[in-house]
């Protein structure tokens, strides 16, 4: 395991103007997260309005002619592209005008800390490569105050455009607050025809995992709804059987007392048959038919019967 490096603060270097070996500015992290949720979106699942094929990619090199020296956006998309098959087996290892068929349809370049002529050089590289828009995107406002500038190619030249919708390509770029890859900030990002950003897989999955989530809590309310009702039904029925505990022990009560004012204590003893029965309604018939009997075989037969 390598040794940890660990400078105090006044050691710290000055990283605002670090290059690679081929003089180029070295983008951060933010950046390298910023191209990948505009590239990874077009394939992770989303729903995306193109029906033709096409490339997305970042840092990938652009050649026109063999001879030409490329120019290399943080991330591109071409639509329509063709040989798709050929450059794959090929391993073709930049976008190269004559293998694709085109030039790309929309470039972006993201202002690093460090501007690489983005309004400059870059603006006419692209207008001369005939790419038909060409969006600068300058969170940290090196370049102006307008944080996203658009351009559409008009001639030979570009041309300022109000918006950022292209509908040659029925995409559009908007900027959008909120968290990619656990890291909360303003990032752009590819919209539909509605204004709605393209969402990537993980939030698709997400979405749809508290779309669950929320099914599995209706549910387990209404669980607990019928579990309630459930309840209440028992505790009824508890009541019930409560009410009709004590309606028959009075009118046991009622029979015991009808019989010994009848017959005295001679058929008190059949008070543990009658006490065998149930039905209340059986009950209260016996009650009302004691002044009529005359026997312990009448009585017998009078619920016997019933």
């Amino acid at each position: 395991m390598s040794e940890k490096l660990t400078l105090l603060p006044h050691e710290y270097p000055d990283t605002s103007n670090m290059i690679l070996v081929d003089d180029a500015p070295l983008d951060s992290f933010i950046n390298e997260k910023q191209q990948r949720l505009l590239t990874t979106v077009f394939y992770s699942g989303a729903e995306i309005p193109i029906d033709v094929p096409f490339i997305v990619a970042a840092n990938v090199g652009l050649f026109s002619h063999v001879r030409d020296s490329g120019i290399v956006p943080d991330v591109f998309l071409s639509l329509n592209i063709v040989g798709e098959k050929e450059w794959w087996e090929r391993n073709v290892r930049s976008y190269l005008f004559w293998e694709f068929g085109k030039p790309p349809d929309v470039v972006i370049e993201i202002v690093s800390l460090t501007p690489g002529n983005e309004l400059g050089s870059k603006l006419t590289d692209y207008a001369k490569l005939r790419i038909p828009y060409y969006v600068v995107y300058d969170p940290l406002q090196k370049l102006s105050e307008t944080v996203l500038q658009v351009f559409q190619l008009q001639f030979n030249s570009y041309i300022p455009k109000n918006d950022a919708w292209f509908p040659d390509v029925n995409l559009g770029l908007t900027l959008w607050s909120g968290t990619f890859e656990n890291l909360n900030g303003t990032w752009l990002r590819w919209r539909n025809v509605d204004g709605n950003v393209i969402q990537t897989g993980d939030e698709i999955a997400a979405e749809k995992n508290a779309e669950i989530s929320q099914k599995d809590a209706e549910i387990s309310q209404k669980d607990v709804e019928i579990s309630q009702k459930d309840a209440e039904i028992s505790q009824k029925d508890a009541e019930i059987s409560q009410k009709d505990a004590e309606i028959k022990q009075a009118l046991l009560l009622a029979i015991e007392m009808g019989l010994k004012l009848k017959f005295g204590d001679e058929l008190v003893g059949m008070l543990s048959e009658i006490s065998e029965i149930n039905d209340v309604k059986l009950l209260e018939r016996i009650v009302s038919q004691i002044p009529l009997i005359s026997s312990v075989d009448e009585l017998r037969k009078l619920y016997n019967e019933l």
